[in-house]
């Protein structure tokens, strides 16, 4: 009789840490000018025994302008200020802690960990949770809910309207629901109208700058809950994954996304498959092609002779990422061999665009159509790091063309925070590739859902020399930055030059919105500089800046705008061609 009551413990046991979630939270309080405020950082959600922490992890956001940060003070009797690494400066606190003999702590319900010191100046400030991690005993991470606070801030809400995509869905009785942490995850609180397209929506009344988890359902029972990629989710208790907003200061429409999915439902493409056989020795058995997409069965689909040229269409959802080869025969012993130059994993490959495509006919075993010589270019990919801190070993970049190796290809620090890496790749091949800070696996950058390909950044590599437009580490476009690390308002425009190409003299036309430090440079491919056009104060306007090219070699530039003002700086660059 013990066993099984022992095993019965241990199952409620293991429910109840599986299930196990918390909230760490600041408030929303009120203050005078020069009053010395103390934020409560409070952890809530463990039993009353208690949930075992082995580390933790907390950094918030404030406004300089409205409080000045002091220490953190007041710290649990359990985790005492000794046993704390924590700091402030330009509108960040961080802190962290680590159990002192590597084990776990268990911290009951309803703790203040410890308390933020401020001095309040006056204003408005919120206090958001800008990293929240804690982790168990195993050091995974526990799932935690953020609740940011606020300094003189009022409680503010705002209208947020959700939309999915049910086109693909067979829709149950019982409609679709939203659930989430904003209604405490009912599945029937929240029903939501169908409108045009098969697309649903519904309309909820939320916090400002709160954090909330969520996901759409079929139906109205926790059967129907989406399934959340997690590329684009935050996992959960149950070990899978919820989809996330912070709420912004203003109402909010959602474009729509397709249920159980990160984006819009793909559209079905019809995909062409080409080989150019002129140089083989057709088999008997006829020419296939094979790939991710039909689990690699070499005799599943048979190719089309039309000339020398072979080649089958297929149905295909947008956005599909595939490796392939093709194979003169049925098997994989008789598939291709596919260059280093146009490989992945020694695969071709293809992400399938939003239109019906015809795959370009190159030679079997080959990156180039059959009778032509393969052609390069000298392609220079930049990033700026003016948002990171540095890692000692460096930065680097990884991609298919160096076969993801992530301590291999350093790059060159041109000019403040931008690095630059140029390599000659294969015209006409599609090549992705992520920049590291460091030289690790851990160092890789997160790009962007709007400007990635299957995580990664990709290039269709040009038949000319080029240089790749700049960009912030982690983001699609130019590092915009203010002291306090928040984004600044775009009233500083740098335009394209005018005449470009160009033989003479071009004009550069930039416009500034605040008084400040400017500084317009001219660099090449390599990333050298060649002239610095101004560097001096400067107060805001239009202004055009000519800039001669008859000194200058044949090819292309990029030419960079640098302001400095009390408020941060912000970088901008363009490229331009000298004929």
């Amino acid at each position: 009789m013990k066993r099984p009551l022992l095993i019965l413990l241990l199952c409620v046991i293991y429910f109840f840490s599986q299930g196990q979630t918390l909230t760490v939270s600041m408030p929303t309080i009120t203050a005078t000018v020069g009053q010395v405020v103390y934020i409560p950082v409070k952890l809530t959600g463990a039993s009353s025994s208690g949930v075992p922490i082995s580390s933790a992890n907390i950094q918030i956001t404030y406004d300089t302008a409205v409080l000045h940060y002091d220490t953190l003070t007041n710290f649990y009797a359990g985790t005492p200020q000794n046993q704390w690494f924590f700091s402030g400066y330009d509108g960040h606190v961080s802190a962290n802690w680590l159990h002192p003999t590597l084990g776990t702590l268990a911290i009951p319900d309803n703790t203040t960990l410890y308390e933020i010191q401020f001095t309040y100046k006056g204003g408005n400030s919120p206090l958001n949770f800008f990293v929240n991690e804690f982790t168990n005993a195993a050091y995974d991470l526990i799932p935690t809910t953020p609740v940011n606070g606020a300094v003189n801030a009022p409680l503010v809400f705002h209208l947020v309207t959700f939309k999915v995509d049910m086109s693909r869905e067979n829709i149950t009785s019982s409609g679709v629901h939203l659930a989430g942490s904003f209604n405490n995850w009912s599945y029937t609180q929240t029903p939501m109208t169908l409108g045009p397209n098969s697309i649903y929506e519904a309309t909820v009344s939320v916090q400002e700058n709160a954090t909330h988890q969520y996901r759409f359902v079929n139906g109205n029972t926790v059967s129907g809950l989406e399934t959340v990629p997690a590329s684009c989710g935050v996992v959960n208790g149950s070990g899978q994954y919820d989809r996330q907003i912070t709420v912004p200061n203003h109402d909010t429409t959602y474009s729509p996304v397709c249920f159980s999915m990160c984006s819009h439902c793909p559209a079905s493409v019809t995909v062409t498959f080409r080989a150019d056989m002129q140089n083989e020795t057709i088999s008997p058995d006829g020419v296939h092609v094979s790939g991710t997409f039909n689990n690699w069965n070499y005799a599943q689909n048979p190719m089309t002779p039309n000339g020398t040229i072979y080649e089958t269409s297929m149905t295909m959802d947008e956005g599909t990422y595939m490796e392939f080869r093709y194979a003169n025969g049925i098997s994989a012993a008789q598939a291709e061999t596919v260059p280093g130059a146009c490989a992945l994993n020694g695969n071709r490959y293809f992400t399938v665009p939003a239109h019906d495509t015809v795959m370009t006919s190159y030679c079997f075993g080959s990156c180039t159509p059959c009778g032509t010589v393969a052609h390069y270019s000298h392609v220079t990919f930049k990033v700026d790091m003016i948002t990171q801190n540095i890692s000692p070993n460096g930065v680097h970049i990884a991609g298919t063309f160096q076969g993801w190796n992530p301590g291999s290809t350093p790059m060159v620090n041109t000019v403040d925070s931008v690095f630059s890496y140029t390599d000659s790749l294969l015209t006409g091949t599609s090549v992705q590739y992520k920049f590291i800070n460091g030289n690790s696996d851990a160092g890789y950058e997160t790009v962007p859902f709007s400007c990635a390909v299957n995580g990664s950044r990709t290039l269709l590599v040009p038949a000319n020399d080029t240089i790749i437009r700049l960009v912030c580490f982690s983001a699609c476009d130019t590092c915009i930055l203010t002291g306090s690390g928040e984004p600044m308002q775009d009233d500083f425009s740098l335009s394209q030059n005018f005449p470009n190409p160009s033989t003479g003299v071009t004009n550069i036309r930039y416009k500034i919105g605040q008084p400040g430090f400017l500084k317009l440079a001219l660099f090449n491919t390599m990333g050298q500089l060649v002239s610095v056009l101004m560097n001096e104060p400067c107060e805001p306007g239009s202004f055009n800046q000519p800039l001669n090219t008859n000194g200058l070699s044949t090819g292309i530039y990029y030419y960079q705008m640098t302001w400095t003002g009390q408020t941060g700086a912000t970088i901008k660059s363009k490229t331009m061609i000298v004929n």
